[in-house]
C-alpha cells in the first residue's frame, strides 16, 4: 500500500512538471477562412525575406522575432494568405506561434490588405494552464484596428489578463509582428 501511495505521488508530481500538450482550437484552413471573411479565393504567398528586410523587421520588434526575447533561427520566408475579392487582395492572414509559459501559443492574424491594420485575430493552438482567456474574442478584439504605429504594450495599449502575463505578451507580440512583417514585405504605396 505504501508503494502504491508513493507511486501515485510521484506520478502526480511528474505530471505537474511535464510539458503541456498544445490543444488545437482551429485548423490552419479554418483559421485562414476565419481571418479572410468573404474571400472569393485565397492566394498563398511564400515571400522570401532579405537580410535587409529581416533586419528592419527585427529592429521594429526590439531585436527579436519571439515574445520571450530569445534568439531563434532566422526565417528564410514568411507565408501570407491573401483573400481575393474581384481579383484584388482584400485581406491578408499570417499564422504565427509564440512561446507561452507552458508551451507554444498559435495565432492567426487577419489584416486589411490596403491599410495593414489588424482586422481579426484568433488563437489556433494553446497549451497554457492559466492563459486560456487569450483565446476569447473579447480579449482579442482589443487588437482590431491596430497598426504599425501602435505600441502593443501590455498595461498601456493592451489590457493584460491577470495570471496570464506571458500569454498576454505573446498575443500582443504576435499581433505587432504581423503588422510589422506585413508593412516591411508588402509596403503600401
Amino acid at each position: 500500500m505504501r508503494k502504491l501511495i508513493i507511486a501515485a505521488v510521484v506520478l502526480t508530481v511528474a505530471g505537474a512538471f511535464s510539458p503541456a500538450r498544445a490543444e488545437r482550437l482551429l485548423t490552419e484552413e479554418k483559421a485562414i477562412t476565419e481571418m479572410l471573411p468573404g474571400a472569393e479565393s485565397v492566394e498563398k504567398v511564400a515571400r522570401p525575406v532579405t537580410a535587409v528586410e529581416l533586419a528592419a523587421i527585427k529592429a521594429q520588434l526590439g531585436g527579436f522575432l519571439n515574445s520571450d526575447s530569445k534568439a531563434a533561427p532566422d526565417p528564410k520566408e514568411f507565408v501570407f494568405h491573401f483573400g481575393l475579392k474581384g481579383g484584388k487582395r482584400a485581406g491578408a492572414a499570417l499564422l504565427d506561434t509564440q512561446p507561452g509559459k507552458w508551451g507554444v501559443v498559435g495565432f492567426a492574424i487577419g489584416l486589411d490588405a490596403a491599410s495593414g491594420k489588424i482586422a481579426n485575430m484568433a488563437v489556433t493552438t494553446l497549451s497554457e494552464k492559466r492563459g486560456r482567456p487569450v483565446a476569447l474574442k473579447s480579449f482579442l478584439r482589443q487588437f482590431f484596428g491596430k497598426s504599425r504605429a501602435d505600441k502593443f504594450e501590455t498595461g498601456k495599449d493592451v489590457n493584460a489578463i491577470a495570471g496570464a502575463t506571458v500569454s498576454t505578451k505573446a498575443a500582443a507580440f504576435a499581433a505587432r509582428k504581423a503588422v510589422v512583417v506585413y508593412s516591411v514585405l508588402f509596403p503600401r504605396n
